[in-house]
Parts: structure tokens; C-alpha cells; sequence
């Protein structure tokens, strides 16, 4: 398999590790004025930690969203499933910090190991200036979210979109490219990261485009669905079905004929959703996941999960995955809890789910899942995740694929730290080979 991809996301600047002074480490923001950097180190100097780790972390997302914003409103609308954005909404009302991480991660501004150090740092963020919050931001909390602040974002001269995507964007829609193209080759061997990125882009053109653009779209759909549908997630896959009906629902023949076309080459017809209600419970699924990223996340999930939970016990298939994942965000809390509130309410609809279903999700998805890969990397999100199992005794299957198949097991077994190794291998095997 080919070990060039697309495009790469940088892996920052290089600050020597035994640096942890904030003096030090501010001197390397580049992407910042004087007087912004005396301002942190001031700051810093009175025991001012969350005025300064403040001042920075919003200073890096703003030159992130800013970056993130040069490919155009619209284009992250479709990157993340938003209709609602078009090119008049504004980067900061659309975007939360989380939501902008992720995208900068899938779009190569960032690489893995920055998103993973970002996150969590958004994570003090939300903690520490949440409503729930009963201490102070202490002093090594604040270096490390100015550190990372610095060394992936504020420390880089020019974090613009790399020309590599731009250009093979372009390519997608305004071409029509041929199996022996280099970058298909190179399409076809890479992670599912990118491959997922790729579907994106063909799905949004064959709903929002026309003429050429649209028939470029759908001969490269053709073109790479029947050599890349093995290795796309199961998510991925209900998205090619999501599209196919909602074209046709809209009345685009020609969109239509052409996923048609795409879906018969791979069989890929039990992944089309037979009605509406799906979209409900997604809807519903997504402002949960929104919400638990977002400040006061432990005030604000329980109404969210009631909205979720009262949609009915029966989650339809296409919507399972988008559910189950926020509901184990919820349940799995993060560094600093769960919500007493909305966390038992998870548990209850996660122990509704039948054997059949968590077998579908630990066998075809979890090792896809970015959200609770990442929420496993913690000893708590292990402990809980393993209590679930155990006691809605779904702790005995023997028949899942190798990776997941020794997950499980580290969880069963109440191995820590092998869960945490297992769980980062698998979250960084998403981007990476």
C-alpha cells in the first residue's frame, strides 16, 4: 500500500520540551505582536492563569477560524453537514473551538498529534470557565494550553490551507480523473481520513452543484467507490445512502442516477435510509455532541439528551452510530466528570441497545470512532466504559476483528494502560497508515 497522502498536516513548531516557562514559550509566537506577548507574560507574572491562557487559547482559535474561513462559508457548511452555513454566516457563529479542531485536523492544517493536544486543552478551557468549575486555573493546566496554543498554531509563520488540498479540490470537481492518475492512486491507498474527506466533497457537489461540476463529481464518485468502499467507515458509508435519497427526494435526476450507479456497483443499497425519522434522531445526536464540547457542558447536556432520549427507544440503523457516540460522550464524560444529570440518562438509553447492535458497533465502527477512541485514552472513560459492558453483560464477545478484538478485551480486563496504547493507535490509524 502507497504511504503518500494527499496532503499532511504540520506537526508545529519545535519547542524543546524541558522549556515551561511562559516567558520562554511565548517567545516563539510568532503570530503575535509584542505588546500581545508582553500581555500573556504580565499576565502570567501577577498568577493572572486564566486572563492569560484565555488571552492566548482565543487568540489561536481566531487565527485558526480565519484560516479555516479562506476556503469559503459554503465549503465548510458541507465539510460538516450544515446546510445553514452559507458564504453570508460568519466563521466564530458557525464554528465552536472543538468543531474547528476537527476541521482543521481533516483539512490538513494541523496534524493528529496537535488535534489530540488541542483538544484537550479546549478541555481545561471549558472546564476551568465553566459555571461548574470549583477551582482556579492552576499553573501547569495554563502552560499547557498556552504551549499548544504556541507550538500549533500561534508558533507557525503561515498555517494557510495547504495548496496541495486546494488544488486537488479543484481537481475533483472540475475534472473528470482516470485510474492511472498518481492522485488517484494515492486517493485509493490513503487512510480512511482522508478518504472520508474526499466523499465529503463528491456528496456536497452531487447536491449543491450543476452542470459540469456535478458530472465531474459523479464520474469521480464512480470512479473511486468500487476501489475505496471496503476501507470507508460504516458512517461514511450511510452518508453515500443520505445523499442518494435526498437527491432523489429533491427531484435531481441526474445526481440521482448517478449515486444510483455507485451504490449499485458496491451493493451499497441497505445503507439508504427508507424514511425520515433518521434524520431526526441524527439532528438530535449532533447537538448532543455540540453541546458536550461547548462551555458549561455538564449545565447544558441534560436538556439536549432529554431531546434525544424522548425521540423513542428504537434508534433507526441509519442514526445509530451518530447516537450511540453522543450518548457515550455524554456517559464517558471527560478529565473532569460526567454531568449528574445527563450522564444517567446516557447510561439508561445505552443500556437499551440490543446485544445484535453493540456487537454491529464494536465490530464495524468503534475502531472508526474518533470521539470515544479519544475519550478511552482516559483512565475514567476506560473504568466507565468497561462498567457499561459489564453490567449489561456485553462483555463476552469473541468474534470481533483483531483491533478491536484486543480493545475489547484491555476494557474487559480492566487494562489501562493497554486500553490507552490500543485506543491511540487506533485513533492516529484513522489519519494515518
Amino acid at each position: 500500500m502507497s504511504n503518500i497522502q494527499i496532503w499532511e498536516g504540520p506537526d508545529g513548531i519545535k519547542i524543546p520540551a524541558n522549556i515551561t516557562s511562559t516567558t520562554e514559550i511565548i517567545s516563539y509566537a510568532s503570530n503575535l505582536t509584542e505588546r500581545q506577548r508582553n500581555q500573556i507574560i504580565s499576565a502570567f507574572q501577577i498568577e493572572a492563569y486564566d486572563m492569560a491562557s484565555e488571552y492566548a487559547w482565543k487568540k489561536a482559535m481566531t487565527k485558526l477560524k480565519e484560516t479555516i474561513a479562506t476556503l469559503g462559508m459554503k465549503f465548510i457548511g458541507e465539510m460538516i453537514g450544515r446546510p445553514d452555513i452559507d458564504e453570508y454566516a460568519t466563521i466564530d457563529t458557525a464554528l465552536t473551538d472543538y468543531t474547528t479542531i476537527e476541521l482543521a485536523e481533516q483539512l490538513g492544517v494541523i496534524s493528529a498529534t496537535g488535534a489530540l493536544k488541542l483538544k484537550h486543552s479546549n478541555e481545561l478551557i471549558t472546564h476551568f470557565f465553566s459555571k461548574n468549575a470549583s477551582e482556579e486555573l492552576d499553573h501547569i493546566s495554563a502552560v499547557q494550553i498556552i504551549k499548544s496554543s504556541v507550538q500549533y498554531i500561534l508558533g507557525e509563520a503561515d498555517i494557510s490551507i495547504a495548496l496541495e488540498f486546494s488544488n486537488f479540490r479543484q481537481r475533483l470537481l472540475n475534472e473528470t480523473l482516470q485510474l492511472k492518475d498518481p492522485q488517484v492512486d494515492q486517493i485509493i491507498n490513503s487512510p480512511l481520513f482522508y478518504l472520508r474527506t474526499v466523499m465529503s466533497i463528491l456528496l456536497a457537489s452531487s447536491r449543491n452543484d450543476i452542470g459540469a461540476k456535478l458530472e465531474n463529481s459523479l464520474a469521480n464518485l464512480n470512479l473511486l467507490i468500487d476501489h475505496v468502499w471496503k476501507h470507508l467507515g460504516e458512517s461514511d458509508k450511510w452518508n453515500i445512502g443520505t445523499a442518494y435519497r435526498d437527491v432523489t427526494a429533491a427531484g435531481n435526476t441526474i445526481a440521482s442516477s448517478g449515486i444510483k450507479n455507485a451504490l449499485l456497483k458496491v451493493g451499497g443499497f441497505d445503507y439508504v435510509p427508507e424514511n425520515l425519522r433518521s434524520v431526526t434522531f441524527k439532528k438530535a445526536a449532533a447537538i448532543v455532541l455540540e453541546t458536550h464540547y461547548q462551555f458549561n457542558n455538564f449545565y447544558n447536556e441534560p436538556s439536549v439528551v432529554r431531546k434525544l432520549a424522548s425521540l423513542g427507544n428504537t434508534i433507526p440503523s441509519p442514526a445509530l452510530i451518530d447516537c450511540m457516540q453522543a450518548y457515550l460522550a455524554v456517559y464517558l464524560g471527560n478529565n473532569y466528570g460526567t454531568s449528574d444529570a445527563a450522564a444517567p440518562i446516557a447510561e439508561e438509553k445505552l443500556s437499551e441497545i440490543s446485544e445484535e447492535r453493540w456487537f454491529y458497533y464494536l465490530e464495524k465502527v468503534i475502531h472508526n470512532d474518533n470521539v470515544v477512541l479519544s475519550k478511552l485514552t482516559m483512565s475514567s472513560g476506560a473504568i466507565r466504559f468497561r462498567n457499561l459492558l459489564v453490567k449489561n453483560r456485553i462483555d463476552s464477545f469473541i468474534d470481533l476483528p483483531k483491533d478491536n478484538q484486543q480493545l475489547y478485551n484491555a476494557i474487559i480486563e480492566n487494562n489501562i494502560k493497554r486500553v490507552y496504547s490500543i485506543s491511540l493507535t487506533l485513533y492516529n490509524k484513522i489519519k494515518k497508515q
